[in-house]
């Protein structure tokens, strides 16, 4: 039976492939269309460098008869024509193939959002909020995120129309808070599988899912429990999202709000979050170090972020939810404060570092993944490390050296890897198919290929 063409592609991974893998994406991940900053941050290419890629030919029909393509450790090694590079390539057929490997959240609608943070918005205004209508609550959505109250209802507008309404930059903040809440969620029903029920009876692989995957299954991932247990559970877990939102995400809109000169419970209830004015040296020296703002001149925590968290180009913008544009505008206004959503996220996570992989998983040690895959495969070589995620024999070597950065090539794929065989997935399996899939398309000669790791003839 002949394999089909949009998952299983005969030829070699080209531009038009991305095409295919975005409307592949699309069906999984709901709430809109994946964009240009989703397949940048999959493909780990500079954003402005993508519709090159994407009417681009495989690097077997650009590079031609070199030794090894120059796979790069960094963005600026480029190839000078444009081109789907092997572990593009490989990355692009696994994710056509499972496109729940990809590291995009599952959306969630805006009402579905305001339901879930609705029991512990009563900590606003210092707790002394009593809502009698729903009206009230409704307009305090948009201001959480950074936005006027007047958002609101354009966010929660019913049907597609309330997600197309919500910008990027508030949309990374609301993965945030669903990403928080699904980790404390995960933590506080693990103690209580382990309290209370057999571990081995419980369907893992619902627990091992993150976001709102996991927020959407709540139901089912607690219908085991007795009534006086559950009602235990869901105290704790209101208690742990509470402390978090209070303390943690509205201190950090607290502090927004003064570094914007705006009264806290102004700017989080009513959503003044403007202040468009410039910072002198002299102002901006007043502040305190939590309150400082956050504007657009070089040395400031925005234009800090990528090189503080050792991102890419592409995976800095992906997590903030900006374009390229956005980002020099914010910059060309050295002295101004950046727009408020954008600014709440970066503050949020200079001071949570550690939550910086709920939008980008640092890349796991080369040598834990040549582990697992000897674990699986003993005759598996040091040498086919680097072949096996898409470059040249002799990367290998730098890939498994844990005292040198995850190379460039490798990152999207190793942080799959890495998190598919620890969920107990056959990884390797599927990525060797891959690769081997490839191979053949390229017109190699699998046997040679394993030898002497050339992707190239």
């Amino acid at each position: 039976m002949p394999k089909n063409e949009l998952t299983h592609p005969s030829q070699p991974i080209k531009g038009q492939s991305l095409l295919n893998l975005k409307a592949v994406l699309e069906s999984r991940v709901g709430g809109g269309e994946v964009r240009d900053l989703d397949l940048a941050m999959l493909m780990n290419v500079p954003v402005n460098r993508l519709s090159q890629l994407k009417r681009a030919q495989s690097s077997i029909f650009v590079i031609g008869n070199i030794e090894s393509e120059p796979d790069g450790d960094s963005e600026e090694g480029a190839d000078e024509v444009p081109s789907l590079r092997p572990s593009q390539a490989i990355l692009t057929r696994l994710l056509l193939k499972h496109p729940e490997y990809a590291p995009l959240p599952v959306r969630a609608s805006n009402t579905e959002i305001l339901d879930l943070i609705a029991p512990v918005m009563d900590v606003i205004g210092g707790g002394g909020r009593k809502e009698s209508s729903a009206q009230p609550r409704k307009l305090g959505f948009a201001p959480l995120f950074g936005r006027s109250y007047i958002s609101s209802y354009k966010m929660l507008a019913e049907g597609d129309s309330g997600t197309s309404n919500t910008g990027l930059a508030v949309v990374r903040l609301q993965m945030l808070v669903i990403g928080k809440f699904a980790r404390l969620y995960k933590s506080v029903l693990r103690e209580y599988i382990a309290t209370y029920r057999d571990k081995e009876a419980f369907p893992s692989d619902e627990i091992l899912k993150d976001g709102w995957e996991l927020l959407r299954e709540r139901d089912s991932l607690t219908d085991w429990m007795s009534d006086q247990v559950y009602t235990s559970f869901v105290e704790r877990v209101q208690d742990e999202w509470r402390k978090w939102f209070s303390d943690s995400y509205l201190g950090v809109l607290r502090d927004e709000a003064i570094s914007r000169n705006i009264e806290p419970e102004v700017a989080i209830e009513k959503g003044k979050w403007t202040n468009t004015a410039p910072v002198s040296d002299e102002e901006f020296a007043k502040y305190s170090r939590a309150t400082k703002p956050i504007l657009g001149r070089s040395d400031s925590l925005f234009s800090m972020f990528r090189e503080s968290f050792q991102l890419t180009s592409a995976e800095a913008y992906w997590a903030l939810g900006i374009q390229v544009k956005a980002f020099y505008r914010f910059r060309q206004r050295a002295n101004q404060r950046i727009d408020a959503a954008t600014s709440i996220l970066v503050r949020y996570l200079f001071r949570y570092p550690e939550d910086i992989s709920l939008f980008v998983e640092p890349p796991p040690p080369g040598s834990e993944i040549l582990a697992r895959i000897q674990q699986e495969d003993p005759d598996f070589r040091l040498g086919q490390l680097a072949p096996l995620f898409g470059a040249s024999r002799v990367m290998s070597y730098g890939f498994a050296n844990d005292e040198l950065p995850c190379p460039f090539f490798a990152r999207r794929l190793a942080t799959i890897f890495y998190r598919q065989s620890v969920r107990g997935r056959p990884i390797y399996q599927e990525l060797r198919e891959c690769v081997e899939d490839e191979i053949v398309a390229r017109g190699l000669d699998r046997n040679q290929f394993w030898r002497d790791g050339r992707w190239h003839h």
